[in-house]
């Protein structure tokens, strides 16, 4: 009987443990702060290892679509048929094939990562999915290497790992076509333990000689903003 009794004080022990770790866990989840994907990887050495084995797929958490709202952000960017987009900071595609959706068949996504890790990830999921209007690019730190221009230069969580940001988007304007729009979808400031705090990333595009044209307010974790190039 002792032992019995021992035993199930224990078990309601544990019980009592893992209620309050539970409690203090759906807390933390309440908060600003939290751990969120890998971010991708333009413009920084950060790499993920293992895109053989697929480990790096992460990028596609589920629970992102729980906060990312990956069709909206695609209906709010009014996408066309036959447009090219450049997807900077592609990282796995997880925005990649739904821009290439958007723009069909007549239109072009450059998938652009300065990690080929990355950009074998999506050439790979491209031949699964028989997607032929994706291609990757192997970026350098200071240059998309976009080889024609296009409508649309865009993204997502990698902006606070660029450097000399102004003058990154300064050089990268010779890749937009006339009417050609930078959106730019970044952590804000208690959401992330990496993020651009929104008057810095205005500073920085109006010192780069944009301005912007919308800002869309849905997203619960980022800023989401889109700019074109100012008039003189």
């Amino acid at each position: 009987m002792m032992t019995l009794r021992k035993h199930s004080l224990s078990m309601y022990r544990s019980c009592r443990v893992g209620a309050v770790l539970l409690l203090w866990a759906l807390a933390l989840a309440g908060c600003g702060m939290f751990e969120g994907p890998p971010t991708h990887s333009v413009g920084h050495s950060y790499k993920q290892i293992g895109a053989e084995e697929g480990t790096h797929l992460r990028y596609q958490d589920p629970d992102r679509y729980t906060w990312q709202y990956p069709e909206r952000v695609i209906k709010a960017l009014k996408l066309e048929a036959g447009m090219k987009v450049a997807d900077l900071g592609s990282g796995t595609g997880y925005f990649t094939f739904r821009l290439a959706e958007a723009v069909g068949s007549s239109g072009k996504v450059y998938a652009i990562d300065i990690d080929a890790e990355m950009n074998a990830s999506i050439d790979k999921q491209a031949v699964a999915k028989q997607i032929e209007n994706v291609k990757t690019l192997l970026a350098v730190e200071h240059d998309p290497l976009i080889p024609e221009k296009v409508d649309l230069i865009f993204s997502v969580n990698a902006y606070h790992h660029l450097k000399d940001r102004a003058d990154y988007f300064r050089n990268a304007a010779r890749y937009l076509k006339p009417g050609g729009r930078v959106a730019i979808i970044d952590f804000r400031k208690g959401a992330f333990r990496h993020y651009t705090e929104l008057k810095v990333l205005l500073e920085e595009f109006k010192a780069a000689g944009y301005a912007l044209d919308k800002t869309h307010g849905f997203l619960p974790r980022q800023n989401f903003l889109v700019f074109s190039l100012a008039k003189n």
